[in-house]
């Protein structure tokens, strides 16, 4: 027993010996540099990673708000240029066929006398948007949840109603050119007016106001998407800023100031039942970039 005793601190003493020499503390010295080394190198990995990545969803959320823009911008010159005048002079003509019929009914006018419609047989394409490329950055190279990627998806829903809207009423149209509608029908048709038979054909009427419709909805929520998503980059600027100092790129901004006085861009009220699911989103677009 006493042997077993001197043996262990005889064991102890020569570990205490090695612990306390040069060759000991430069070995664990090493092990420890080794592992903060590598601790701190990792550290730098992900630092920089994280920068990278911030980086490119900052370009990538302005390269979105671009493609938002343009969508907007399109809708914004096709409403002005085509499907405005095109419902004006709708609603004008059909409140001057009813002034006519009531003032032959009442025998201001002879009750033979007819009407002659100014067909506008005017046809115009839809939108071009490069939609598959706004969803690919929405849905796959931002972070953004919730109402910008709602506004994505309701955004390709109306263009893709515009497209078949203008394009069925540009074959109603060739039916009007090519007499395919009798002429002592063509009001009946054009206007929505109950035929002879008693029925009701009110295709035309329902695609003028339905290509309206569809040009306010992608002018509203691809404007509205441009909001969100520089109020998505000015976070994540803001955030890059705070944990890596300067070198981020600037958030683009939009202007849309204009057509929303002039009515070009419908107001939000028109769109109470929709915003009021989603909480909305800070952040106002300065005046860099001018839609038309």
């Amino acid at each position: 027993m006493e042997s077993f005793t001197t043996f262990v601190v005889s064991s102890l003493a020569y570990v205490w010996q090695w612990l306390n020499s040069n060759l000991s503390i430069a070995f664990v010295g090493g092990l420890t540099g080794a592992f903060g080394g590598a601790l701190g190198a990792q550290r730098i990995f992900e630092r920089s990673k994280q920068r990278d990545e911030w980086l490119r969803e900052l370009r990538n959320t302005n390269a979105a708000t671009m493609v938002a823009f343009s969508a907007c911008n399109a809708a914004l010159a096709t409403k002005k240029q085509h499907v405005e005048p095109l419902r004006t002079g709708f609603k004008e003509a059909h409140a001057a066929l009813l002034k006519f019929q009531a003032e032959r009914a009442s025998g201001q006018r002879q009750g033979n006398a007819e009407y002659h419609v100014p067909l506008d047989l005017r046809v115009f394409p839809a939108p071009v948007v490069p939609i598959e490329t706004l969803k690919n950055l929405a849905f796959e190279k931002l972070s953004a949840v919730g109402r910008p990627l709602a506004l994505v998806s309701v955004l390709e829903q109306s263009l893709a109603g515009a497209r078949d809207a203008i394009a069925k009423r540009e074959l109603l149209v060739q039916r009007f050119a090519n007499g395919a509608i009798p002429e002592n029908l063509t009001a009946h048709f054009y206007f929505g007016l109950k035929l002879p038979n008693g029925h009701l054909s009110q295709e035309h009427p329902d695609l003028v106001e339905a290509i309206y419709s569809y040009m306010d909805d992608i002018a509203f929520f691809s404007s509205l998407l441009c909001t969100d998503l520089i109020a998505h980059g000015n976070r994540l600027h803001a955030a890059f800023s705070k944990r890596f100092g300067k070198g981020a790129p600037s958030v683009g901004t939009v202007d849309f100031s204009g057509p929303k006085k002039s009515g070009l861009i419908p107001p939000d009220s028109q769109y109470n039942d929709w915003l009021r699911a989603f909480t909305e989103n800070e952040g106002t677009p300065s005046a860099e970039v001018r839609a038309q």
